[in-house]
Formats: structure tokens, C-alpha cells, sequence
């Protein structure tokens, strides 16, 4: 049922509530209906399709937490809307993004893997050396002690969602752990595996 309470709230009074914890599945909902427009607006500008340094299919996926991130970080007294803040926001995002990976190809560990998985759905005599690389890189997480590694990489690409790598949501809801918290984890690991796969 639609929350009449949580849809008479202007944006500014949504963000505050987020601010504070107070209903913040609603107020996020919410400000999410209200302003995916925007953002999926500045994300198709913004990122060229089948660029391998930038994942559009992933960014669409975690609209939701990115308007979290707006939220928090929106400041009502520079005089800006809360709909021009997120497209600035997406769309230095997005070119952040981009061209952090285009300048460090051989780093862009996260359009690797999705490279990867997109060639364990094709034939099996295509690209034989990435999908070794793809067994080396997990069978490196299953060694770490941490086994949440070793879940979180399962899951967002191996198990995917929908033929894709699986949002960061529904991995921290299968974890238990914040959305920040499972990328942090990740992240650190992917410069553990950089520096292994260099001594390979």
C-alpha cells in the first residue's frame, strides 16, 4: 500500500528523514520514484554503450543506492534542487568512472569479471585464457579465511542476477552486511588479487 503520509513529504523533508534513520525504506522509495528519471537519464548520456570501463547494466542496478549516497550527501543551503544535486552527482560519477578505468585498462578488474562471466555463457572453445583467469581469480577468494570473500564474489559473479552480475543490495541483504560494507570487502580484495595475478 502506498504510504500517503511519505508521498505529501517534499524532497527536502524525505532527505531529512533519511538523514536521521526515520522511515528510511519509505523516504528512499520514494525519492527514488520521483528522481530515477534523472538519473537514468545522466547514466545513458553519460556512459557509452558496451564500453568495457564502465558497466552501465550495473550502475541501472544500483540506482537505488546511489540516491542513497546523493541523499546523504545533499546540502539544501547551496540552493540547488535535490534533482539538479543527483544528475551533477551521476553524471561526475559516471565520468569518474569512466575514465579512472580508461587510463588503468589493465586495472579494471570489475569490467574484467564481467567480461569473464559474459564468456562462460558463450560457447566453451571461446576465450579459453579469460575463462582460466576467471577459475584462477576464484579459486585465489575461496583461499582467503574471510569467507564472506569468498560469498560475495559467488555471488555477484557466478550466481548473478537475471544473467547479470547481482546488485550490491541483494548481496548485502544475502550477507547481512551494509551495501558499503560488502563493497569495501570487495574492493580491498580486488588489490590483494591485482598483486597475485601479477606474481602469477
Amino acid at each position: 500500500m502506498p504510504n500517503s503520509f511519505i508521498q505529501n513529504l517534499s524532497d527536502y523533508q524525505l532527505i531529512n528523514r533519511i538523514k536521521v534513520d526515520e522511515e528510511t525504506d519509505d523516504c528512499l522509495r520514494e525519492l527514488t520514484i520521483r528522481h530515477s528519471g534523472i538519473y537514468i537519464d545522466m547514466i545513458n548520456n553519460y556512459v557509452p554503450n558496451n564500453t568495457i570501463f564502465t558497466n552501465k547494466d550495473e550502475l541501472i542496478n544500483d540506482k537505488e543506492y546511489n540516491i542513497y549516497q546523493a541523499a546523504l550527501k545533499y546540502d539544501h543551503t547551496r540552493g540547488a534542487k535535490f534533482s539538479t544535486y543527483l544528475g551533477n552527482e551521476t553524471k561526475w560519477m559516471c565520468l569518474n568512472l569512466y575514465n579512472k578505468n580508461r587510463r588503468n585498462p589493465e586495472i579494471a578488474m570489475e569490467a574484467l569479471y564481467i567480461d569473464l562471466q559474459q564468456d562462460f555463457s558463450q560457447s566453451e572453445h571461446e576465450d579459453n585464457i579469460k575463462k582460466e583467469l576467471f577459475k584462477k581469480i576464484m579459486e585465489l577468494v575461496k583461499d582467503y579465511p574471510d569467507e564472506r570473500i569468498s560469498k560475495i564474489f559467488t555471488m555477484r559473479y557466478v550466481d548473478g542476477y537475471k544473467n547479470k552480475v547481482m546488485p550490491w543490495k541483494q548481496v548485502s541483504e544475502e550477507i547481512a552486511m551494509s551495501i558499503q560494507g560488502c563493497i569495501n570487502i570487495h574492493d580491498s580484495t580486488i588489490k590483494k588479487l591485482k598483486i597475485k595475478l601479477k606474481e602469477i
